[in-house]
């Protein structure tokens, strides 16, 4: 097998994500319930979806790291969960996202995508990471992963 690239495997699982609407009522009703304490249970919802999808996958451990990460998160955007992705591992490790489904929750924050990318990462390049976010005007959303 390459190790530049993802190459098919027949042992390989690729989830189903939820729809980004199905979510978005989630985490409404989440707000509307709690409040505020809903950021913490839906970036921990995220982290650990994200770590059971990781090794549900059953990824061969020869494939460059860099690029399962990319492949994964381009499969998102079939889901909806946003519409155009960037990634920056110089100088850092940040995402930048484009139109996230989040945002048009009733949320400060994208929290389970926050959560989502901190237990990817964390599973792939088994570190640990948390995941910080700054947004600009124009739906577009940058994560920093930071190493713990």
């Amino acid at each position: 097998m390459r190790r530049g690239g993802m190459e098919q495997n027949e042992g390989m699982n690729i989830p189903i994500y939820p729809r980004a609407e199905d979510l978005v009522l989630l985490m409404n009703s989440l707000v509307d319930v709690i409040g505020r304490g809903s950021a913490g249970i839906l970036y921990n919802f995220g982290k650990q979806l994200a770590e059971k999808y990781y090794w549900g996958m059953n990824i061969p451990e020869d494939l460059d790291p860099n690029a399962v990460f990319k492949n994964i998160l381009s499969s998102m955007m079939f889901s909806d969960w946003f519409t155009k992705m960037g990634i920056e591992r110089e100088g850092g490790f940040v995402v930048t996202l484009r139109d996230v489904f989040e945002l048009n929750a009733n949320e400060d924050s994208c929290n389970f995508i926050r959560g989502f990318l901190a237990g990817l990462s964390s599973s792939i390049y088994c570190r640990t990471y948390i995941c910080k976010e700054q947004r600009d005007p124009d739906n577009v959303c940058r994560f920093t992963l930071i190493e713990r």
